[in-house]
């Protein structure tokens, strides 16, 4: 915990679903492309033109803007049996081979258990931070692939309106 009462955890959660948010509204935002008829093409062949590019503008850019993936596949996997219980565990063991050696095992298990388990103690936390990272590169990803896909995605969406005779803004 910090000097404010927030654990480090609880703000990185929230940063990435802000940050995921406001990708979210930014991509809605850049995705709308307005296209106005030059030889006073009616509303339904309007609406018929929008959708065949659109559908034309996916196949080109292998990007559906309806589609876009919120959440990264996969996930982080820490190594297992490490931790406060294990590295005890652990501990106790060696603990209790060396003091057998040096005539109290009792003590030996002792003293091995209290350091495994701190020491399972920071290996815990240091994976939770690793956790962390990969949440944060796995959202730049994201974020730049979704933003690359829009992008391209535009491109072709312009370029077959355009060819059907629309002025794009």
């Amino acid at each position: 915990m910090n000097k404010y009462g927030y654990r480090r955890e609880r703000f990185s959660f929230f940063f990435i679903i802000l940050a995921s948010l406001a990708l979210a509204e930014s991509a809605a935002a850049q995705s709308q492309v307005f296209a106005y008829p030059k030889d006073g093409q009616t509303q339904e062949q309007q609406a018929k033109d929008k959708e065949e590019c659109g559908q034309w503008a996916v196949q080109q850019s292998g990007f559906d803007p309806s589609r876009a993936a919120a959440q990264p596949q996969g996930g982080y996997s820490a190594p297992s049996g490490s931790g406060i219980v294990g590295g005890g565990a652990r501990g106790a063991a060696l603990g209790a081979v060396g003091g057998a050696i040096g005539g109290d095992a009792g003590k030996g298990a002792a003293i091995g258990a209290a350091t495994g388990a701190l020491f399972g103690g920071i290996k815990r936390r240091e994976r939770q931070h690793e956790e962390q990272q990969w949440e944060q590169q796995q959202q730049q990803q994201l974020a730049q692939q979704q933003a690359q896909g829009t992008e391209a995605y535009q491109r072709a969406f312009v370029t077959c309106m355009k060819a059907r005779n629309y002025e794009i803004q």
